[in-house]
């Protein structure tokens, strides 16, 4: 069986950072490094380039919209360019994922009392 190794960029510098994911650059390699939960995008400049620009594209409300009866929290696609091979995430993954990107996001939207997962209980 043969082991297949990864050697680690020596020269590799974290661009950016939250709470799922990191986004870093190896000197040495010139390649863009996006782990997001269990994912990793290995990329170069002008990939991260194309990779940001279809990101920043997604119509959330229309995905969210068309499988709005399915019984997935997550609906919103992302093409990794195979046929039959598609990532979905949910509406705050894929504004994570922008973060990461550093594309640019509107004002942050405050959730409406529906949006908020919990339940209240009076004493």
């Amino acid at each position: 069986m043969i082991k297949q190794q990864r050697i680690m960029c020596e020269s590799q510098k974290i661009l950016s950072q939250t709470k799922n994911g990191t986004l870093t650059f190896c000197d040495k390699s010139k390649l863009f490094q996006m782990v997001y939960n269990n994912l990793c995008f290995e990329l170069y400049e002008w990939e991260l380039d194309s990779f940001k620009s279809y990101i920043s594209q997604l119509d959330i409300s229309y995905w969210e919209n068309e499988f709005k009866n399915w019984i997935h929290e997550r609906k919103i696609p992302i093409s990794v360019g195979q046929k039959h091979f598609i990532i979905l995430v949910s509406k705050c993954e894929i504004l994570e994922i922008k973060r990461l990107l550093s594309i640019n996001l509107n004002q942050l939207k405050l959730l409406a009392y529906k949006e908020i997962n919990y339940t209240f209980i009076e004493n």
